[in-house]
């Protein structure tokens, strides 16, 4: 079979470098690939020629889907154009499906299809594919069709999940979910306006405008790699539009009131391997049935520990940490929420462990935030590698008030409880008292 670069230029199609990079990632290893790029930048047409090349190639169905019918129809009529072009005599087109078929006087005899799917989710559970699109998942009100394709994925081996979307709006949305899980693999990296985050089953590739760029049009561009998006364009919608619509379908940026707390990479740029010195600070988060336990500590470095649990023993387990950790290390301080640890922290005082009350309100939360944020985009800090605390990381939004911005869950069922105690055993270290000297006698 050849190359896609060589059936895009039967197709008409000179692929540009953006698009050889999402063709790259397309028939990479990952299992799952997800493309977040601003409006107009041609994804849509290219899925669509992806999706032919994968039906005359094969193997396996390939499916369209979107938050409606209408919408993955577009799609579909891209696909439909290049198969007049490609004019195979085995590709035939019946009512807004092309089949493959071995005997084209044939078409109700086909070997495999490509075809849109209602927005209904109990009707694509039964499905088994080859490649499925999910088109603009930002717009889908719930994930029940993204998680009725993205289920399929292992009845057919080499089977692809891509979707496709402009930027979305709120942590706790379908694409807000899946653009978490992609920041917290292994490997994230951000080259100018492009991210590019990749595990070994998700890879996400996103252009956006970073958040600390002013946006000007010349610098929404950048996050425009199409060459048929010009400068004079953005900056006619850029009059002509809302300030939170120009930033979403055009700059790529997420347009909430709870943003993600951390630049794209840096989080994975401080995980190795800590080895906390003798003197340490602790911070401990205690949660309920439906949250988790996090006991986190560090040293004067900032090499770090975390330990996290859950249910309603974790609890008396973080009690039992801290007791393993002072026999290990010298205790400096333990901070605790003395709304939820006050009975933990009664016990360990009277076994001897420092403990200072840390109330998790606005006033201890937001500079403790900032402590920790400087910590890790500055790398002064040394994460350990737990897939728990990678995800409550991803979980982790940025919460503004007047009094300036604290980290925050987007709801009470997604945890981060992992980060909130790391956030108080950094603040702790950082802001550590000075000992006292005696410089003499008056």
């Amino acid at each position: 079979m050849v190359a896609f670069s060589v059936f895009a230029k039967l197709l008409g199609l000179n692929l540009e470098s953006f698009q050889r990079k999402i063709v790259a990632a397309a028939n990479g290893p990952e299992r799952e690939l997800a493309v977040l790029m601003p409006r107009g930048g041609g994804k849509t047409s290219l899925v669509a020629a992806l999706a032919l090349w994968r039906l005359v190639r094969g193997p396996g169905h390939v499916y369209a889907a979107a938050a409606s019918r209408e919408q993955a129809r577009i799609l579909y009529e891209f696909a439909a154009q290049y198969a007049r072009i490609l004019d195979h005599p085995k590709v035939v087109d019946r009512h807004l499906e092309l089949r493959w078929c071995p005997d084209p006087k044939q078409p109700r005899v086909f070997t495999r299809h490509l075809r849109v799917l209602a927005a209904d989710a109990p009707r694509l559970h039964g499905l088994s594919y080859g490649l499925a699109i999910v088109d603009e998942l930002h717009a889908h009100p719930n994930d029940h069709v993204y998680l009725a394709l993205l289920t399929a994925l292992a009845k057919q081996p080499g089977a692809k999940l891509i979707v496709i979307s402009s930027a979305g709006q709120g942590a706790d949305s379908p694409l807000g979910r899946l653009r978490a899980r992609a920041l917290a693999q292994p490997s994230v990296t951000r080259r100018g306006y492009l991210t590019d985050a990749r595990g070994p089953g998700l890879r996400m590739l996103e252009w956006a405008v970073p958040e600390d760029v002013e946006l000007t049009p010349r610098n929404v561009k950048r996050a425009n790699p199409a060459s048929w998006v010009r400068v004079e364009d953005l900056a006619a919608q850029q009059e002509a539009v809302p300030e939170l619509a120009f930033r979403r379908y055009h700059a790529g940026q997420w347009t909430e009131r709870a943003s993600y707390w951390l630049p794209p990479g840096s989080w994975q740029a401080c995980v190795g391997e800590p080895h906390p010195g003798r003197d340490i600070y602790v911070g401990v988060d205690v949660g309920g049935q439906r949250s988790a336990t996090a006991v986190a500590w560090v040293d004067s470095d900032l090499q770090a520990g975390v330990w996290i649990g859950h249910g309603d023993e974790a609890v008396l387990e973080a009690r039992d940490v801290i007791r393993e950790l002072a026999r290990d290390h010298t205790i400096l301080e333990v901070a605790f929420d003395p709304w939820r640890a006050g009975q933990l922290a009664a016990e360990l005082e009277q076994e001897g462990v420092p403990c200072v009350a840390f109330p998790q309100s606005d006033s201890r939360m937001i500079p403790a935030s900032s402590s920790l944020h400087g910590a890790i985009v500055e790398r002064r800090i040394l994460l350990p590698d737990l897939d728990e605390l990678n995800t409550h990381a991803a979980n982790t939004v940025a919460k503004h008030s007047r009094r300036g911005w604290r980290i925050d869950k987007p709801n009470t069922s997604t945890p981060n409880d992992g980060i909130v105690a790391l956030a108080m055993a950094v603040d702790s270290a950082s802001h550590r008292a000075e000992p006292v000297r005696l410089l003499g006698w008056i």
